[in-house]
């Protein structure tokens, strides 16, 4: 019988990544590297689509302006009282981690191994992409070690649906997945909308910001389904997901009065996001906004965060200074790419490690320890 990851040491742990960062590293050339410690910085990174790719570092470079306060003067034992399970819409959690969003593997790294046998290019692009091996080694990576998944959308191929390999790779795991629509026209949203609901989702999100990518920002033209994608008031948003009655989610958002729209569409969470710094360049960094939010809005909506988040002190930071937990994208797609699910369960496992030793050394036992005065923040931002 395979060993429970749950239970692998952290050092297991350790060796078992630094061995998946190996295998997938010549899968994730020549726009990732596959560092061990992943950065964002160019010009040894070219993940990020965006001229300058400066929002993207930023994110990264912030974050490592925020430092732990060590206390290890409590009554404590020996780690298995520190519990960071969580809720989220009705499904309990291991902790309060989640992969982020991103969909077409292929146009992320050319040479994935996730490929479907006898499809063809088209025009010279990568169709022959397995979303859904892709999706199911991230849904399935996740469920394993008692989280859920995320799923992105984008514009279809002639070959390639990659908002339907998503959610057949969530139905297949009872539900235990939020798939995210880009900001399409009307009917293309309510009809995916739909289709999420169908599949038992947990919860349904948008990406809104989706209107600045590269090939859906202004003047941006393409033949391909399911048509442009607009920005979209709280009024709009509200009568578009009034089709549902799952949670929904706008992840996008940046400023304090973005958050109060939110609340007013009616959303039950939002997720702080610049889109890895691909949707508009010289943007603050995601956790420079974290606090204003917080205040704008309180417990009135869940807030979720990503954005260079990398290891489980970074998680620790997020909840520390408001948010209810934390999306990790680049990594687990590089862990995906290393060891299909077992490589995404072994990243979200030692993630999770690194969140209850962060706990551990400043006496936090439960997540409702972990307050503002547990980060010091070491530079201006």
């Amino acid at each position: 019988m395979a060993k429970d990851i749950t239970q692998m040491m952290y050092m297991e742990l350790r060796q078992e990544w630094n061995r998946i960062l190996d295998e997938a590293r010549p899968r994730v050339a020549p726009r990732c590297r596959a560092c061990r410690e992943c950065d964002s910085l160019r010009p040894k990174c070219g993940f990020v689509s965006s001229e300058r790719g400066k929002s993207g570092e930023r994110n990264y470079e912030k974050l490592q302006q925020i430092r732990l306060a060590c206390d290890t003067m409590y009554e404590g034992g020996n780690g298995d009282e520190i519990d960071t399970s969580c809720e989220f819409f009705g499904e309990v959690m291991s902790a309060p981690v989640f992969n982020a969003p991103i969909a077409w593997i292929k146009n992320a790294f050319p040479d994935s191994h996730f490929k479907r046998p006898g499809m063809e290019r088209v025009d010279g692009r990568a169709t022959d992409s397995d979303d859904y091996g892709y999706t199911k080694a991230l849904i399935d990576g996740c469920a394993d070690v008692g989280l859920v998944g995320w799923v992105a959308d984008s514009k279809h191929h002639p070959l390639v649906h990659f908002f339907d390999d998503g959610l057949h790779a969530i139905k297949e795991r009872s539900g235990r997945g939020v798939p995210t629509i880009k900001s399409w026209e009307d009917g293309q949203m309510i009809e995916r909308i739909k289709k999420a609901d169908e599949a038992g989702a947990v919860a349904i999100a948008t990406d809104i910001d989706c209107v600045g990518l590269g090939d859906m920002s202004i003047n941006a033209k393409y033949d391909s389904l399911p048509g442009i994608v607009t920005p979209k008031s709280a009024k709009h948003l509200k009568e578009i997901f009034s089709v549902t009655d799952r949670p929904y989610i706008l992840k996008g958002i940046m400023t304090p009065q973005g958050a109060v729209k939110a609340c007013e569409s009616g959303a039950s969470g939002i997720v702080i996001s610049n889109h890895a710094g691909n949707s508009l360049d010289q943007s603050l960094a995601t956790i420079e906004v974290l606090e204003d939010i917080k205040r704008a809005v309180g417990n009135d909506i869940k807030i979720y965060i990503d954005g260079g988040f990398r290891h489980g002190e970074d998680v620790f930071k997020a909840i520390a200074m408001g948010a209810d937990g934390v999306l990790i994208g680049r990594p687990v797609m590089v862990a995906a790419e290393g060891a299909d699910s077992y490589g995404v369960s072994i990243y979200l496992q030692k993630v999770i490690w690194e969140l209850k030793n962060a706990m551990r050394m400043t006496g936090c036992l439960t997540l409702r320890d972990i307050t503002r005065d547990k980060v010091v923040i070491t530079k201006e931002f």
